[in-house]
């Protein structure tokens, strides 16, 4: 089960992620790391989770496997400059879904990116590294005004909760 904590108010990051480890997974004091491209995780033991702000909105995963989130509120424009680097076949695409998808992928991994970017395609649905389907699943919700994509290892049931104070 992948738990998806989410406000409609903008909020610290390490606050939010703290909160909702005290209440919800009685851990007090939680000591985070980060690795070589940014991804923060608790240290020591899962959950493992994965953060996105978009919209004045905090999204947050919990799993007890890796996870990658990424949320993108729907009413923001989107940049010429980025429509423009889309392939033909992507820009057939929804570019929430698309580029949810990339950063979900990328959070997963726990990679960068400015690195993994140029090899990730999404196409007719299908999210692709170096032209061949990414060996993680995601799975796509609307939520708040934002296409939320989830990426795992292997399906699981996703729940949504809202803190609303």
């Amino acid at each position: 089960m992948i738990d998806v904590f989410y406000t409609t108010k903008p909020v610290p990051s390490e606050a939010f992620v703290a909160r909702i480890l005290q209440e919800r997974y009685g851990i007090f004091a939680p000591k985070f790391t980060r690795n070589a491209h940014g991804k923060p995780s608790l240290c020591g033991a899962p959950p493992f989770f994965s953060l996105s702000h978009t919209g004045g909105r905090t999204f947050a995963a919990f799993s007890d496997a890796d996870v990658g989130l990424d949320a993108e509120w729907r009413g923001r424009p989107i940049p010429l400059a980025v429509l423009r680097r889309l392939s033909e076949a992507e820009r057939e695409e929804d570019f929430f879904r698309l580029w949810t998808a990339k950063e979900a992928f990328v959070k997963y991994l726990g990679g960068s990116l400015a690195t993994l970017l140029p090899a990730l395609r999404f196409e007719r649905g299908v999210l692709l590294q170096n032209g061949a389907p990414v060996n993680a699943t995601l799975a796509f919700y609307e939520q708040a005004g934002c296409t939320i994509a989830v990426c795992t290892a292997q399906a699981q049931p996703v729940l949504f909760h809202e803190i609303s104070d």
